[in-house]
């Protein structure tokens, strides 16, 4: 089971093939954590991308390879170290947030 912190929305797979995505958010950011339906449970995996949101009232978003966390799609094959990630993600969505608020004041 996956950590319930800063879950902004869970929902069907968007592509309509099937799993389920859950969508977690900190301020501008997040992460989009996808598991598709698999023949085996040994086979089980997250695909997750880190996310950049376009809008403040709304779960639409930009996948973001630019961050020092992921410049790809990340692969996790457990829950366990899935939300290990997202513990250390948060903080660094938190930090970043701060730093980019900061650079906006200075322009």
């Amino acid at each position: 089971m996956l950590i319930q912190d800063n879950l902004f929305l869970t929902r069907s797979n968007p592509t309509g093939l099937g799993g389920t995505q859950f969508l977690y958010r900190v301020k501008d950011y997040g992460l989009a954590a996808l598991t598709s339906p698999q023949e085996e449970i040994s086979m089980i995996h997250w695909e997750v991308e880190i996310v950049k949101f376009t809008n403040a009232e709304t779960a639409n978003f930009e996948i973001c390879h630019s961050t020092e966390l992921a410049d790809k799609t990340l692969k996790f094959y457990s829950d366990k170290s899935l939300n290990e990630f997202l513990l250390k993600a948060f903080q660094y969505f938190e930090e970043l947030g701060s730093l980019e608020k900061m650079l906006a004041q200075e322009s």
